[in-house]
């Protein structure tokens, strides 16, 4: 009798995850949203990823096709390039400064949020931008608020 209710116990929840892990996970695609793309969206994301990282590092597209070709992370490939890893970590926390208050002033001149809001963000995530460790940027220079 208590196997019975230990098998009963252990059973229900793996099924539970299993029933709904499997929903989650296919209400994104099986690898997530880029599995739904089409083949031009995924063309134009890697392509803006391309120009993005090459910008980043002032180096060119080439060098980050190449680089990206060769499995290297964008660390990497900045090494190869001269650029320091500090150098780096400073690249990307400017440009994603730079990139927040784009989207702030965007919110802004669309009437979402209020100019007095978005300097109060802007100083949150400016902290918060400075205080990263510059960890997680190798294999791709993404979007979002960071």
């Amino acid at each position: 009798m208590k196997m019975k209710k230990l098998l009963a116990y252990t059973i229900l929840p793996v099924m539970a995850f299993a029933v709904f892990g499997v929903s989650q996970a296919s209400a994104h695609g099986w690898f997530g949203p880029m599995n739904n793309a089409t083949p031009e969206e995924v063309a134009q994301r890697q392509t803006d990823m391309f120009t993005q990282q090459a910008s980043l590092l002032g180096i060119s597209v080439d060098a980050v096709k190449q680089g990206w070709a060769e499995g290297k992370t964008l660390s990497e490939i900045a090494t190869a390039n001269g650029i320091s890893e500090t150098d780096l970590q400073e690249k990307m926390k400017s440009a994603a400064k730079q990139k927040l208050a784009n989207q702030l002033k965007s919110l802004v001149d669309k009437g979402v949020i209020t100019q007095a809001q978005a300097d109060q963000r802007l100083k949150v995530d400016q902290e918060r931008i400075d205080n990263r460790t510059g960890k997680g940027h190798g294999r791709g220079f993404r979007g979002g608020w960071f």
